[in-house]
């Protein structure tokens, strides 16, 4: 280039990052610091939950987590902990004990300082100006996206860049730490530990891999042991196979795409491009492996020079986040580290019609799209640029991988046992993917077509005419009604308060709202009257008399008995103090079953009656009881294989027996009162306890 050329890009460079300052200081920076937004509160409320001693056992149930956000008035209308790590969480832990939109300022000012290291070992690995990667910085929108949410990927990225600079400089076991504990907050990082096994660098991976073990420790030290296991045993496995959240909206993912246009869902996604569950399971493993195989396949051992490393380290990090199953728009913050290494490249090798390119597609990834609601077929795919051109930076770091291994080819054979492994994955995985997605559709049939549709609707119960539910939408949780005249949803809830739990019968509705005064009881009839303070999960006898609830102390559950439904009547409390209460179901004052768990134990059904009142029946690994209206059937549902699967026991001669047998949630059953047919929630073909409502006739 001329001199008049570089002087020219030299100014206008100096131009757009005075604009892109600008625009820092006085739009973005005001907008993030004046709310709360989500993602922040997530982290913040399961740190505070666990600064204030409370069980967290339970944290990632979407009503317990939003009841306790409404008893701390946290000022966000609804959060969910899913599909975060409970380690994750303790990013917000020194801020946990100040006031919500205080600790976001805290967060916030820390991300902005994380900024200059990050600006520094980028230049100290690059060698480009700071003028240049402030720039590649201020032109992120996921930048944005992330202070304006108040996530964490500036901290991973911070996290990651520094890991690649300890590796560089020769502090591999300081690199294997940092990667660990990236990796311990979300899981993609956990590649970087097959960067260090192919390099066979021992200390790097012994590092990685104990630090990775304290982090497990902590997190159980810290959440418990179900709180972790739950994590690992019950949303992993959706999340690795694209169904921990939102699987039908436009997401610029593999499994996202794929899933709009080839899997049905009767509420979400009716009508696909081509309902095949068999071409889903035969597309999603396997793009997904071709993606992410040239990135393992290329890494050499042999090469130490900082531009393979920084190549390879690029590679695992563009691959992780373009194979994502959940992809944020504040994830691609991390796309500025590739990004400085392809400019530095780039700019050294004189490429600029490239390097022009790269900008584009750049400025593409990170740009927000606004997708239609109605949209269908094929044209969602004009609406998921950033999956394209994730794919486009992609090939172009395999492109200066494979030619730097032309010009200096290496015998490494472990790249063939890598090749086969990763054959048998694909096989392996396309074959479970197709059972679950086929099984899954066999509940379809079950499924009720309700009119009114929420993000979740949970604890059904029938009515005369139709059924009740409490569904989750966008304002928050509301008691809906829906028979033969329509719809009908609870208008006397204040705006400020959520209705997580309700029963029925004998003239009563009784519903618990939660807001920042805590939970209480109200009944329909006169919502204005508080029945119980501090309560949750009403319960109404089975003569209509007497009235039963759960009752927190620090997050764990008792169960309470009151004879009457006076507001001044004594109550009771019928289980041991050291049972942690889930939920019950409520017959009489000796009759009754209870889920809960004694210390770190799996949760257990607890079945008393005048019989076994001394001696109680219990059901192992098993959850949400329903005492049948004739007192003969207790339906619940057993825990196997990480799902939730209804059962039924006989209380005549104790007998059990499996009612249904799918790879997906069937949980909170209730009963007709004909005692032989079940209404309860089911996710399959959905995300993870984003359940539908279903009815299925379990006996003759």
């Amino acid at each position: 280039m001329s001199l008049i050329s570089i002087r020219a890009v030299s100014w206008a460079e100096r131009v757009i990052l005075c604009f892109a300052v600008l625009f820092f200081c006085v739009h973005s920076l005001p907008r993030t610091w004046r709310t709360l937004n989500t993602d922040f509160p997530n982290y913040y409320t399961a740190a505070r939950l666990a600064h204030e001693g409370y069980d967290t056992s339970r944290m990632y149930e979407w009503p317990w987590i939003e009841r306790e956000k409404d008893h701390r008035g946290i000022d966000i209308r609804v959060i969910g902990l899913l599909p975060i790590t409970p380690f994750s969480t303790l990013t917000a832990w020194p801020v946990a004990e100040l006031e919500p939109l205080v600790a976001k300022h805290i967060w916030i000012i820390l991300n902005v300082v994380f900024l200059v290291p990050i600006a520094w070992m980028l230049q100290s690995m690059t060698r480009l100006s700071y003028q240049r990667i402030s720039l590649v910085i201020l032109l992120s929108y996921p930048m944005y996206r992330n202070l304006l949410y108040g996530q964490f990927y500036i901290f991973l990225l911070l996290l990651l860049t520094a890991a690649c600079f300890s590796y560089l400089r020769g502090y591999r076991v300081l690199a294997g730490v940092l990667v660990a504990i990236a990796a311990a907050c979300k899981i993609f990082p956990l590649l970087l530990f097959v960067f260090f096994l192919q390099r066979r660098d021992w200390r790097a991976l012994a590092s990685a891999t104990a630090t990775g073990l304290s982090a497990i420790a902590v997190s159980i030290a810290v959440f418990g042991v179900n709180a972790n296991r739950t994590w690992l045993e019950e949303i992993l496995p959706w999340v690795t196979r694209g169904e921990g959240l939102g699987i039908y909206t436009t997401t610029p993912s593999i499994s996202g795409v794929l899933h709009c246009l080839f899997l049905s869902e009767p509420q979400l996604n009716p009508h696909p491009w081509h309902d095949s569950p068999l071409i889903y399971a035969l597309l999603a493993p396997a793009l997904q492996m071709l993606v992410l195989a040239p990135a393992i396949l290329f890494i050499r051992k042999g090469d130490e020079s900082k531009r393979q490393i920084l190549l390879e380290w690029s590679a695992l990090l563009t691959a992780a986040l373009a194979i994502s199953t959940i992809p944020a728009s504040y994830n691609f913050v991390l796309m500025i580290f590739p990004v400085c290494v392809l400019s530095s490249i780039l700019l050294q090798n004189r490429r600029y019609a490239w390097l022009a390119c790269l900008i584009v597609a750049y400025l593409g990834i990170g740009f927000p799209l606004p997708v239609p609601l109605q949209l269908s077929g094929l044209a969602l795919l004009l609406y998921v640029p950033r999956l394209p051109l994730m794919m486009a930076v992609l090939f172009g770091i395999y492109a200066l991988l494979w030619r730097r291994k032309q010009e200096s080819p290496d015998r490494d054979w472990s790249r063939y046992a890598w090749a086969v492994i990763m054959v048998a994955s694909v096989l392996l995985s396309t074959r479970s993917t197709l059972r679950v997605e086929r099984a899954e559709r066999e509940e379809y049939a079950y499924r009720l077509p309700l009119q009114a549709q929420g993000f979740l609707s949970a604890e059904p119960q029938s009515t005369v005419d139709g059924v009740r539910y409490a569904a989750f939408t966008a304002g928050g949780y509301r008691l809906m009604t829906e028979g033969r005249n329509g719809v009908q949803a609870d208008s006397g809830v204040d705006a400020a308060e959520d209705d997580l739990s309700f029963t029925s019968g004998f003239g009563h509705t009784l519903v618990e709202r939660a807001s920042v005064s805590g939970s209480r009881i109200v009944d329909l009839q006169n919502p204005s009257r508080t029945l119980v303070e501090n309560a949750r999960e009403p319960m109404i006898s089975s003569d209509g008399h007497d009235l039963a609830f759960l009752q927190d102390d620090h997050g764990r559950g008792r169960l309470m008995f009151r004879p009457t439904f006076e507001s001044n009547s004594a109550e009771t409390r019928l289980t041991p103090l050291q049972w942690n209460v889930y939920e019950a179901s409520f017959r009489s004052e000796g009759d009754y079953a209870v889920s809960a768990v004694e210390g770190d134990s799996l949760p257990k059904i607890f079945l008393m009656d005048a019989t076994h009142k001394d001696a109680p029946i219990t059901i192992a690994t098993a959850r949400f009881p329903a005492l049948s209206p004739d007192g003969r059937w207790l339906a619940y549902s057993h825990l196997n294989h990480g799902v939730w699967n209804l059962w039924l026991r006989d209380d005549s001669n104790g007998s059990t027996r499996r009612i249904a047998d799918v790879p997906c949630n069937q949980i909170q059953p209730s009963w007709a009162s004909d005692s032989k047919t079940l209404l309860y929630g089911t996710d399959c073909g959905r995300s993870i306890w984003f359940t539908a409502i279903a009815r299925r006739k379990v006996l003759p």
